[in-house]
């Protein structure tokens, strides 16, 4: 069956100063979305300053020297729009979806905030504790906890380590100069890209582009972090919780998005515990009875990622027989592969998945984000994704599960009832936890595969918009 086109017509344009601008003209309905993407996100926060970029993305909203406080939300009411964002580990991000007849006042608006954004010392307190109480209800969330102390056992060194949400104690500790010197050295026109998708007329919204964006200054440029070591033993860890309910957690080192590995990952993400139709779900679902639920989250990201399995127990079952499933299942997967008419199943299910980003304009201007920000090619990599998919062999997938199912270098991580909601983790074998081992990246799990890192269900890795 022949590919429809999977890059779009796009439209590059430069500017002097480092902006770099995707226009996609696309019809019939006349509707706009826009996206301003940020390279700046939590593995860019210096210590002491944890949770700082998710705190910014609030103050984006509350007042420039042109817009005051209110005014985006009010204009982006009045035209019939809507507006929000979202903070990960390596970006931040700022969306509007708006009729076409006045969308390029969003133009004006991010010109704006880029680098006139006022950061009020009243708001800044008062938008503190907004973000305080956001971080208490993720600690309710037991799947966050789960997820934040694994990922903070695998990465000890990187800044991955820290929560996109940062840790309370950095928050409550962080000033508004703070914040300030953050916002100068990451927000300008050479860290971020505009992606604009929609019934747009491609010369003009080039034109104000320009216009608004060109006189604005460059920023410094982003730092390689620090990389994280060779890990040299499996690393454990218990976390005990306020929730009545058992659940593991296995966390593998991988590879950056985008490589050809990451696509392997993801069909071995299926096979392994996505659907019904997946190993575990099949042996601890279906057949053992040991757990309710099983997932597999791969979790790679513009640096070295990681790949996740979560398991949520029954009441009852023995732990140490749910863990021992889990690894039989995790090695019969590298020594037998995935089989053909698997295989086949799970390229039908991610090629539909990734075809539906394109329905909606703002879901096609997030596809195209996520690959301009995560990959060397940027959004041209689209071009090569399901040929990628169609081209992993059994023998490549075999390999690819053998090289990063290892156990030696995984992080394992109970979370037991029977503790305080900010109860620390007791790691052993020499590893360390979280600050707070039940402070966890913001939005908790989600599940794997779906989005094929344009539309990210991937909820772990992202603290959501301000609603």
């Amino acid at each position: 069956m022949a590919e429809p086109a999977m890059l779009p017509d796009v439209e590059r344009i430069e500017l002097d100063n480092g902006l770099v601008a995707l226009l996609v003209e696309r019809g019939p309905l006349p509707v706009v979305a826009s996206l301003l993407w940020y390279r700046a996100g939590a593995r860019d926060e210096r210590t002491g300053e944890t949770g700082v970029s998710h705190f910014l993305e609030h103050m984006m909203f509350k007042g420039t020297s042109r817009f005051p406080k209110g005014q985006i939300d009010l204009l982006t009411s009045k035209m019939g729009g809507n507006n929000n964002a979202f903070t990960d580990s390596d970006s931040t991000a700022y969306y509007f979806a708006m009729a076409a007849d006045r969308w390029e006042t969003v133009l004006e608006i991010e010109a704006s905030r880029m680098r006139e954004c006022l950061l009020d010392p009243l708001e800044f307190a008062s938008e503190k504790n907004v973000v305080l109480e956001e971080l208490a209800m993720g600690e309710d969330d037991p799947w966050r906890s789960l997820y934040q102390a694994t990922e903070s056992l695998l990465y000890q060194v990187h800044p991955y380590h820290h929560p996109v949400i940062g840790w309370r104690e950095d928050l409550e500790r962080l000033s508004v100069a703070q914040m300030r010197d953050y916002y100068q050295r990451h927000y300008g026109p050479n860290r971020s890209f505009l992606v604009v998708v929609g019934a747009i007329d491609r010369a003009r919204t080039a034109t104000r582009i320009r216009e608004l964006f060109g006189p604005l200054p460059r920023v410094e440029p982003r730092a390689v972090p620090i990389a994280e070591p060779p890990r040299t033993g499996e690393r454990r860890a218990e976390l005990h919780t306020p929730h009545s309910v058992l659940r593991l957690c296995f966390g593998f080192p991988t590879c950056r998005m985008g490589e050809r590995d990451d696509y392997a990952l993801d069909v071995l993400a299926h096979d392994l515990g996505n659907g019904k139709n997946s190993r575990l779900y099949r042996r601890l679902v279906l057949a053992d009875e040991l757990v309710t639920e099983v997932s597999v989250l791969n979790e790679t990201r513009q640096e070295p990622g990681a790949l996740f399995v979560l398991c949520e127990l029954r009441d009852g079952a023995d732990p140490a027989r749910v863990e021992t499933a889990v690894r039989e299942e995790i090695r019969r997967l590298v020594d037998e592969g995935v089989a053909r008419k698997d295989l086949d199943r799970i390229r039908t299910q991610i090629r539909a998945s990734f075809l539906f980003q394109d329905e909606a304009v703002l879901d096609l201007a997030m596809k195209l984000g996520r690959f301009e920000a995560g990959t060397p090619d940027g959004h041209r990599t689209l071009e090569q994704v399901l040929p990628t998919y169609a081209s992993l062999g059994g023998k490549e997938l075999r390999a690819a599960a053998a090289k990063y199912f290892d156990f030696r270098k995984a992080a394992v991580v109970w979370a037991l009832p029977g503790g305080p909601s900010s109860g620390a983790g007791r790691a052993t074998d020499g590893s360390r936890g979280g600050r707070n081992g039940a402070t966890g990246r913001a939005g908790g799990r989600g599940a794997a595969g779906e989005g094929r890192k344009g539309k990210r269900s991937k909820r772990g890795r992202r603290a959501g918009g301000r609603r």
